[in-house]
């Protein structure tokens, strides 16, 4: 039989590692230059690389607006949803008590975090994976696996933590006739 500290381990370990290679695969998307590929323009007249400065300059403009547009969508939605999450706190609180009202609080919290980075990285991989793409479709499919990466990886390693950290919480603060109860909360 596996011991407290060993299965506490066992289920913080992974979303911790699964956080660092999340945020090793959001560098190396960064690292993707939005340049127009310069190597592969050497071999074009001078109209050709206009052109191609052109585009990359539209590109990054186009990004940049659907940047500032999913910003503000999520400042708009997470108004809304910060105040049915208090609304529907109330009720909960009514009706269930307080350990289903905190983890409701919690999961609409990880909920809000996870969506936050998952559009972030969309966003800012979409012209980089348009871009690579223009090169050759290899190196956009590892730009799109790689971003997806991120928000797959970084919504469950935060759902997993927040889990665990609810389970801590609700074993040390409230008392329950047997486990069962307390998961069912």
């Amino acid at each position: 039989m596996l011991g407290v500290l060993m299965v506490n381990l066992l289920i913080v370990i992974p979303p911790i590692l699964g956080i660092l290679w999340s945020a090793k695969e959001w560098v190396w998307v960064s690292r993707v230059k939005i340049d127009g590929h310069p190597e592969l323009l050497a071999t074009q007249d001078s109209k050709a690389q206009r052109q191609t400065a052109d585009i990359v300059q539209e590109m990054v403009k186009i990004s940049r607006t659907i940047a500032e547009g999913a910003r503000s969508f999520l400042f708009a939605e997470y108004v809304y949803m910060v105040a049915y999450i208090a609304l529907f706190s109330i009720i909960l609180l009514f009706f269930t008590g307080v350990p289903s009202t905190i983890a409701f609080v919690v999961g609409a919290l990880t909920s809000i975090a996870c969506g936050f980075v998952g559009m972030m990285i969309a966003v800012y991989a979409n012209v980089r994976t348009t871009h690579q793409c223009w090169k050759d479709l290899t190196s956009g499919f590892e730009v799109a696996i790689r971003s997806g990466c991120v928000m797959g990886l970084t919504l469950v390693s935060l759902g997993l933590l927040a889990l665990w950290v609810l389970i801590e919480i609700f074993q040390s603060c409230f008392r329950w006739a047997d486990s069962e109860a307390m998961y069912e909360a």
